[in-house]
């Protein structure tokens, strides 16, 4: 556990993304939505040279079944964060959930995810929490959590929007590295919880724990230390 702030966040995705394209000659990130991921984009924005931007894919943990440009999706707040930092990475992939048919959405975003890695894991997974402790769609003791495909479709989310699609468990646990943003006491509250081993009523603690970050604001770490 290290504690969050924006610039540290990104000069680690930095370290990384830097590392798997000199290596590579590409890099991928995937990046969830909701409020916490914005500064950390911004920041990570700001710092990210055309070296790495030229080889960077874009990719997201999830996204809800809400037309293109609506206000619900995940892809529109987080794409204007990363703006106002800079300038966009070469290859941004968001998701088609706006379809009409989502299992042919998610096979056509796995293909997506296979051509951005060429075949190999994701470099760096970018994730927020919910105060159940899901990630991505992945909700507490849904079958969603048993899918083995790398990209699906969620029909019946417990949170709204019921219809979403989601990158899988095995995606995220095979990335060569996560992190995970842990902003607020509730935040801190699914850190301890999760430290005590996996829990299918927790779905951030199956994530392992090898290659696995967590970043907590000083709300959490007090939630945490009492």
């Amino acid at each position: 556990m290290l504690p969050y702030t924006p610039s540290a966040v990104a000069d680690a995705l930095l370290g990384l993304l830097d590392q798997a394209a000199a290596e590579r000659g590409r890099a991928t990130l995937a990046i969830p939505g909701g409020r916490s991921p914005g500064p950390v984009l911004t920041a990570l924005a700001e710092r990210l040279d055309p070296f790495v931007r030229n080889r960077l894919h874009l990719l997201w943990v999830d996204e809800r079944a809400v037309p293109v440009g609506h206000p619900d999706r995940n892809d529109l707040p987080t794409l204007a964060a990363w703006k106002a930092g800079g300038p966009l990475p070469a290859a941004v992939h968001v998701m088609p959930a706006e379809a009409d048919d989502l299992e042919a959405a998610a096979s056509a975003y796995a293909a997506t995810l296979k051509a951005a890695t060429a075949g190999d894991v994701l470099d760096v997974v970018l994730l927020g929490i919910g105060e159940d402790g899901h990630v991505a769609s992945l909700f507490p003791h849904h079958p969603g959590l048993q899918e083995l495909d790398p990209v699906f479709a969620v029909t019946d989310s417990p949170k709204p929007p019921a219809r979403r699609l989601s990158l899988s468990l095995p995606v995220l646990t095979e990335a060569r590295s996560r992190f995970i943003l842990g902003l607020g006491a509730a935040k801190g509250a699914v850190y301890a919880a999760a430290r005590q081993g996996p829990d299918r009523a927790l779905p951030v603690s199956l994530l392992p724990r090898g290659g696995t970050t967590w970043y907590l604001d000083d709300a959490a770490v007090a939630a945490v230390t009492g």
